[in-house]
C-alpha cells in the first residue's frame, strides 16, 4: 500500500478545504437559488375570490398564500397594459405590465426573453377588450419571485391608473367604490428571478460551485488512495545522487605544476662498459 509524502498530503487538504469553501461561498451568493428552481413553486392565486394584502407596510404586503420573497408560479393569460419599461442602452431590457389577479392588478416584471410572447397577450387582450376578439388562446406559464413594487415603478403604475380608471369601471374590470389603493396590488412578481438574481445568473454560479465540489471530491480520492506517495522520479534522484559518486585522483608535476596522471614516462638505462661512440 502506498504512503503518502506529509508535506504532498498537506497542500492537498489545504486545497480541499479551499475548493469546499468556494463552493459554498459561490452557493451563498446566489441565494441557494438553485434549490428555489429546482423545488415545487407556490400558486400566486388564493382560494377566495378576492385578493387582499397582509396588515402592514408595502414591504409587508404579499399576495394570499405567498409572501415577500416567496418563489411562484403563475399562468398568464390577460395582461391589461405595459405602463413602464426597462433599458439597457436603446435595447429594451425589462418591461412592467399590469396583470388581473383574482380582484388586485399585479405588476409582472419580464425580462428579455419574455417580450415576444408577453406583447402577444397584451394585443390579444385589447381585441378582447374591444370585441374584436371573443377569447383569448395565448397564455404563458411564468415562474418568479415575489418582491415589493419599487418606488419609481410604483409611480408609474399609479400614473397609468388614474389615465385608465375610469373605462376599467365601465368595463367591469373594478368597481366604481375601487380607488388606486385598492385595486393595484404594492408587490410585484419579478419573473425569471429566484431571490435577488436572474436564472442566469444562478444557474452560472451554481455550476462553478459544482466544478469546486468536484475537485474537492477529486482531492479526497486521491488523499485516500494514497495518491500522493513521494515521486518515483525523486527518488530515484536520491539513490543516484548517493550511489553514483566518483572520485578522481590526478598527480601534479611538482616542479611544473602540470597533471601528469596519464602521462606515461619511459627510464632508460645505460651500460657502464659501453663503448665510446666517439672511439
Amino acid at each position: 500500500m502506498k504512503v503518502n509524502d506529509p508535506l504532498r498530503v498537506k497542500k492537498a487538504w489545504t486545497r480541499l478545504i479551499a475548493a469546499l469553501v468556494a463552493t459554498v461561498v459561490l452557493l451563498a451568493v446566489s441565494g441557494f437559488g438553485v434549490f428555489k428552481m429546482l423545488g415545487t413553486p407556490k400558486s400566486l392565486t388564493a382560494d377566495s375570490p378576492s385578493m387582499l394584502a397582509v396588515e402592514g407596510s408595502a414591504e409587508e404586503e404579499a399576495p394570499a398564500g405567498a409572501q415577500i420573497g416567496d418563489f411562484v408560479q403563475h399562468e398568464v393569460n390577460l395582461i391589461l397594459k405595459n405602463f413602464a419599461e426597462g433599458y439597457r442602452g436603446d435595447t429594451v431590457r425589462e418591461r412592467y405590465a399590469v396583470v388581473p389577479v383574482q380582484g388586485k392588478l399585479v405588476t409582472f416584471r419580464f425580462p428579455q426573453r419574455w417580450l415576444e410572447s408577453e406583447q402577444a397577450i397584451v394585443d390579444a387582450t385589447q381585441e378582447l377588450l374591444n370585441g374584436t376578439a371573443q377569447y383569448i388562446d395565448k397564455y404563458i406559464v411564468v415562474r418568479g419571485t415575489v418582491q415589493a413594487l419599487p418606488e419609481d415603478v410604483s409611480g408609474e403604475l399609479y400614473s397609468w391608473f388614474a389615465d385608465n380608471q375610469e373605462w376599467m369601471q365601465q368595463a367591469g374590470l373594478i368597481s366604481a367604490e375601487q380607488d388606486a389603493a385598492a385595486s393595484l396590488a404594492d408587490y410585484m412578481v419579478s419573473v425569471d428571478t429566484a431571490g435577488k438574481l436572474p436564472f442566469s445568473a444562478i444557474v452560472a454560479l451554481t455550476v462553478a460551485a459544482g466544478l469546486c465540489l468536484l475537485y474537492a471530491l477529486y482531492e479526497l480520492i486521491r488523499i485516500l488512495a494514497g495518491g500522493y506517495a513521494v515521486k518515483q522520479v525523486e527518488a530515484e534522484a536520491s539513490a543516484e545522487s548517493e550511489e553514483g559518486i566518483e572520485v578522481e585522483i590526478t598527480e601534479q608535476d611538482p616542479e611544473t605544476g602540470e597533471d601528469v596522471t596519464d602521462l606515461e614516462v619511459e627510464i632508460v638505462e645505460e651500460e657502464e662498459n659501453a663503448p665510446d661512440a666517439e672511439a
